[in-house]
């Protein structure tokens, strides 16, 4: 079993935070998947989630959208949204809403968020956060 993270990122910010969670998921000795939202094909052996996008224009981004509406029930997969944005950041309260709709249990009440480049206090959380998903893959 292993954590999947999907990103899709324009700058490098939201990789950089799909990066971060990942640490903290090896770091608690699980395996880590980081998927770019453009290669993703299927959740099979994940035991958690993230999502993550950049905000464009308040939206999420094409190719993580294909993914959430691609995504089926999620059973009761513990999940987690994040992103970066530059204005308004939209995004990852739009993917953490479609996460809950579709039967994820989020483990955050607010998704992280990073604007512009994240700091090492967004990226640490992001480790926290890392830690936590895979807390519930054991």
């Amino acid at each position: 079993m292993k954590v999947a993270i999907i990103y899709e990122s324009t700058r490098g910010r939201t990789k950089a935070m799909a990066e971060a969670i990942c640490d903290g998921v090896t770091k608690a000795n699980v395996e880590c998947e980081i998927v770019d939202a453009k290669d993703f094909h299927t959740l099979d052996n994940v035991c958690a989630l993230a999502v993550g996008s950049s905000t464009r224009m308040k939206r999420v981004l094409p190719m993580v959208k294909r993914v959430l509406a691609e995504l089926t029930d999620l059973k009761g997969l513990p999940a987690a949204a994040f992103g970066s944005y530059g204005w308004s950041g939209e995004a990852p309260d739009e993917i953490a809403n479609r996460l809950k709709e579709l039967g994820g249990i989020l483990l955050l009440d607010n998704p992280i968020k990073a604007k512009d480049y994240p700091a090492e206090e967004i990226l640490q959380e992001c480790r926290n956060l890392g830690e936590t998903l895979a807390s519930k893959c054991q």
